[in-house]
This record gives structure tokens, C-alpha cells and sequence, in this order.
């Protein structure tokens, strides 16, 4: 077959294509052993201190920025005690305060002698109560350091506190004092039990049940 000649077959073509490409045209040699002129990689990695190491651990996406010219910027990190998690903190004291309303609409229930009207009792529990804007102070102050260690102590006291005075005023108050003081030991319960390592908190349900036991 002839050069001028064009390949008819597959066979022909793939003979032709390894004709056209002959091994002779590709230079083969060692690459040049040669000093970079300019500032290497690593170089420039140090003077931007890319690659020193934190103790917070590793840099991520959501809280370091890469700059236009390459430095990188720490962002705010959103599980820094330092940091308000102001949505958190609305979603924690809301949650809260509609316990606090049932509580207050189940104890009206246990000791009312009528069925309770629920605007009432919505609005004595809410609007005409301090308890919520308290709720929300006390969430505001210690639910964005809830993990720290000394937090972890103050809010297992809080439950055990809380736990063993509800017990006790559930079964030696008076009816009255204890629609006045269920709902909101009630929801201090929860909410240091909810708050607690899970460990800690079984541990503190274990507290407030044995002295309910032992106090008969």
C-alpha cells in the first residue's frame, strides 16, 4: 500500500497510524538537574505560614477563607463559647417556655375544678409571668457554654435541685403552692437534665429517684 494511497480497512488504517507515528520522533533524555530560579513552593507556603499547625486542630471550609492573593483568613468558629448563637438560643427558650405553659396547663387541670380555659392560662403563664423573660436570660447566659466542664456541674445541680424539690412539693405542699411552683421546677428539671452529658444525666434521674424513694 502506497503513501498516496488512503487505508480501506481497520486493519490498514491502524497499520498506517503506527507508521505516522514513529518512535524515532520523540526525544528521549534525563530531565536537566537544574537550581529553580525563582521561590519554590514550599518556599512561599512558609513566608504565607500555610503550613504552620494550630492546637485547635486541622482549618475548615466553614471557618478559614482563602484571599485572593492566597493568605488565609480564620472566621469566627459558630461552636465558639465566645460566639451567640442567637437562632440557638431562640429555639432553646421557646422550646422551654411553651413546657413551662403545659406544665401550668396541666397542673390547672390536676387541681381546677373546672376544665381550665386555655387563653387564661396561656396568658398568666406568659404574657403576665416573668418566668419566660427569665427562661431567656437564663438560656442566653448558659446554654452557649453548656459543654464546658464547671457548666456541666452547674446544671447537674440544677437538675438534681430541681428534681428533689418537685418531688417534695408534689406530694407535702398544698395544692396552691404547688400550681405555683411545679411549672417552673418542672422546667428547670428538663431543662438541666437536657443540657447534661447523657452519662451525667442518668446519673442525676438516679439521684432524684432515690431520694424520692427514701423520703417515701
Amino acid at each position: 500500500m502506497t503513501s498516496s494511497e488512503a487505508p480501506r480497512n481497520r486493519k490498514e488504517r491502524r497499520a498506517q497510524a503506527k507508521q505516522d507515528r514513529a518512535p524515532t520522533e520523540i526525544p528521549l533524555g534525563r530531565p536537566k538537574q537544574e537550581t529553580p530560579k525563582g521561590k519554590t513552593l514550599l518556599e512561599i507556603a512558609e513566608e504565607r505560614k500555610l503550613l504552620q499547625t494550630s492546637n485547635i486542630g486541622s482549618p475548615s471550609i466553614t471557618t478559614t477563607r482563602i484571599n485572593p492573593n492566597g493568605s488565609i483568613t480564620e472566621l469566627q468558629d459558630p461552636t465558639d463559647p465566645s460566639s451567640t448563637p442567637y437562632l440557638d438560643i431562640f429555639l432553646y427558650a421557646s422550646s422551654l417556655i411553651l413546657l413551662h405553659f403545659t406544665l401550668t396547663l396541666l397542673v390547672h387541670h390536676q387541681y381546677a375544678t373546672d376544665p381550665p380555659a386555655l387563653v387564661p392560662v396561656f396568658l398568666a403563664s406568659t404574657v403576665f409571668s416573668s418566668a419566660p423573660w427569665l427562661i431567656l436570660l437564663l438560656v442566653a447566659a448558659l446554654h452557649p457554654r453548656a459543654s464546658h466542664p464547671l457548666m456541666q456541674i452547674v446544671f447537674a445541680g440544677m437538675a438534681i435541685v430541681a428534681g428533689a424539690w418537685l418531688v417534695k412539693a408534689s406530694n407535702d405542699d398544698p395544692y396552691m403552692a404547688v400550681m405555683k411552683k411545679a411549672p417552673a421546677l418542672g422546667t428547670l428539671w428538663v431543662w438541666g437534665v437536657v443540657e447534661l452529658r447523657w452519662e451525667i444525666a442518668a446519673a442525676c434521674l438516679a439521684v432524684t429517684g432515690a431520694w424520692g424513694w427514701w423520703k417515701g
